[in-house]
């Protein structure tokens, strides 16, 4: 597996949803509730209106073989004292990998990047 990280661009909101989808999905099925709401059609427009904006930034990793990405990083602004003014964050639970591609080497699932499995 050959893999690249590419800035993704705003024609890439539609898969961008799609695998917040199916993050949101996974994250419920392991805590047995439905505590997300989820709207493909919604989350594409706010991925679009948010990196239009420079408000989020979203890296997508990619197999060289294969257009659709594997994984999926998604950063925002943030200000904190400490850093003495603005600084790049990202949501534990927005870096993670596709269901299909768990056990591949790449980061196996929010739980395992925040528990540590």
């Amino acid at each position: 597996m050959q893999l690249r990280i590419d800035h993704a661009q705003f024609s890439d909101a539609p898969i961008i949803a799609q695998m917040v989808g199916e993050l949101l999905r996974e994250i419920m099925a392991m805590v047995g509730t439905g505590s997300f709401g989820f709207r493909q059609e919604e989350t594409e427009t706010r991925a679009r209106s948010w990196m239009t904006n420079g408000m989020y930034s979203v890296l997508l990793t990619r197999d060289t073989a294969q257009p659709e990405p594997l994984a999926l990083l998604a950063l925002y602004e943030s200000n904190a004292l400490y850093s003495e003014g603005t600084t790049a964050r990202f949501q534990n639970s927005m870096f993670a990998s596709r269901i299909d591609h768990k056990g591949s080497g790449l980061p196996c699932s929010w739980r395992q990047k925040e528990l540590g499995d």
